[in-house]
């Protein structure tokens, strides 16, 4: 019998079955009820059973339990993790699990035919044995032979454990922290590198000191968001990788952390040089890495009016970058700001650059700025010919022309005027939201300081104030 039934899952696992990801999943069905069937095992005797190396079920068992993890964020990968009353066990998939086994399912497992393996430590029930030694799911088309279905909308309640108390005997099951919280190295930061696929460890830890990491799939839906920056309770699978523990969240959702830090303070994160952000940019779409922070000085003057009040403009000693709030932020000229960008994306918006999300809901979280201090900007001191030289090195920093005129219709600020020096021309922008866009402009020849940014037509100076003005 063993020698069939590992034929034919060859023979299946031969004529095709995918091993791609599977990313977008249909809603599991409602409704449901248990088969007539008679459970006579439990997980921990199957674990039992384990005789130190890959073991063949040859035995009519059937073991039954409730699904505490599926694949539909992606952290988890072709597999289930189902749980009864004495234990949880990794069940191996040849696809995806989502759709025939969503969390709070209950299901029944015929054990006769498969194996039950161990991988760096964590109990498995896998379909074959693949004849290089590693291990193959339950084929898609045997599901309903080794798996049958039952009743959906159960609830597991989470094991309440801490970091010390941790240990193997809670392998496999739904288990929750409280307070804790990210380590100040791995708060604000991706869970995942969603932009390279690779999956990253991020350490949580306690007020008393006592650490564990989470490990997580860059295919992950989450991996591109930020770990939080407070402290409060993780639900996750315990895992082991070797002698190594790890935690498996489920989906976002599984992480609530929104209270005051163990040491009562914010995570301050160091900033990354604007201009290496700036640079990453090689006329695609970029997801900024793990890690990726920009500080800097606001120039922009949301009181002025004369950019959107979504936006802010932040210059460090290297240049300048506009990222893109979802709402109106609270920032003023001078501001020390810090931003947290990791997992964002930094993109041309009719030829400026700006971080934003690439998805909608549009827009930088405004948690992801803080304000540290404030500091000052000087200008650079321009010709109009050098800014057209130099604008895609000096974009969204603030620049100040000497000695040039504005000309154009209507006669006030409002809309797009040309600014003339010795030297050349570059236009001059004002929106009509700016406080000062109906004020006539002055014909004779001023100093103008302004913020260099850059639209489908060219480079274009705009002023902040009427201060900007000399």
């Amino acid at each position: 019998m063993n020698r069939i039934i590992t034929g034919i899952i060859a023979l299946f696992l031969l004529s095709g079955i995918s091993s791609c990801i599977k990313d977008n999943f249909d809603a599991p069905l409602t409704g449901g009820v248990d088969p007539k069937i008679d459970v006579n095992f439990r997980i921990d005797s199957l674990k039992a059973r384990y005789p130190g190396t890959n073991y063949y079920i040859n035995e009519d068992l059937v073991i039954s339990g409730i699904v505490t993890a599926d694949d539909k964020s992606g952290n988890f990968y072709k597999q289930m993790v189902i749980q009864d009353t004495s234990g949880g066990i990794v069940v191996l998939l040849g696809g995806g699990s989502y759709n025939d086994f969503p969390i709070g399912r209950r299901v029944f497992i015929k054990l006769k035919g498969l194996y039950l393996v161990q991988y760096k430590g964590i109990y498995q029930i896998a379909g074959s044995i693949a004849p290089d030694g590693s291990t193959d799911g339950i084929p898609t088309a045997f599901y309903d032979k080794f798996i049958l279905k039952g009743s959906y909308f159960h609830t597991v309640t989470p094991k309440v454990v801490t970091i010390s108390q941790l240990n193997s005997s809670y392998q496999s099951l739904l288990i929750k922290f409280e307070k804790v919280e990210f380590e100040t190295t791995d708060a604000g930061k991706p869970y995942a590198n969603a932009f390279s696929k690779t999956s990253l460890s991020r350490t949580i830890k306690n007020c008393s000191g006592g650490t564990l990491e989470t490990y997580n799939s860059g295919y992950a839906s989450f991996a591109s968001h930020l770990t939080p920056t407070g402290n409060g309770s993780l639900v996750c699978i315990y895992s082991l990788y070797g002698n190594t523990p790890q935690l498996l969240l489920r989906d976002e959702s599984d992480v609530q952390m929104d209270s005051v830090r163990c040491g009562g303070g914010p995570v301050i994160i160091t900033g990354t040089g604007i201009m290496s952000v700036r640079n990453l940019y090689a006329g695609a779409d970029v997801t900024l890495p793990a890690g990726t922070v920009v500080k800097g000085i606001v120039i922009s003057d949301r009181v002025g009016g004369n950019m959107d009040s979504k936006n802010l403009v932040i210059q460090d000693s290297t240049g300048g970058i506009v990222v893109r709030f979802a709402a109106a932020h609270s920032f003023n000229v001078g501001d020390d700001v810090t931003v947290n960008v990791a997992g964002l994306t930094l993109k041309s918006f009719s030829n400026l650059l700006e971080i934003d999300k690439s998805v909608s809901p549009y827009g930088v979280p405004l948690a992801n700025a803080t304000k540290l201090g404030t500091g000052t900007v000087t200008p650079r001191v321009a010709t109009c010919s050098q800014i057209q030289a130099n604008g895609n090195t000096w974009e969204s920093t603030l620049i100040k022309v000497n000695s040039g005129t504005l000309s154009g219709t209507p006669t006030t600020y409002n809309g797009n005027l040309t600014l003339t020096d010795a030297t050349g021309t570059v236009t001059h922008r004002t929106v009509s939201t700016a406080t000062f866009a109906t004020t006539t402009y002055p014909t004779s020849s001023k100093n103008y300081t302004g913020i260099l940014g850059e639209f489908t037509t060219g480079f274009q100076l705009s002023i902040r104030n009427l201060n900007d003005v000399q």
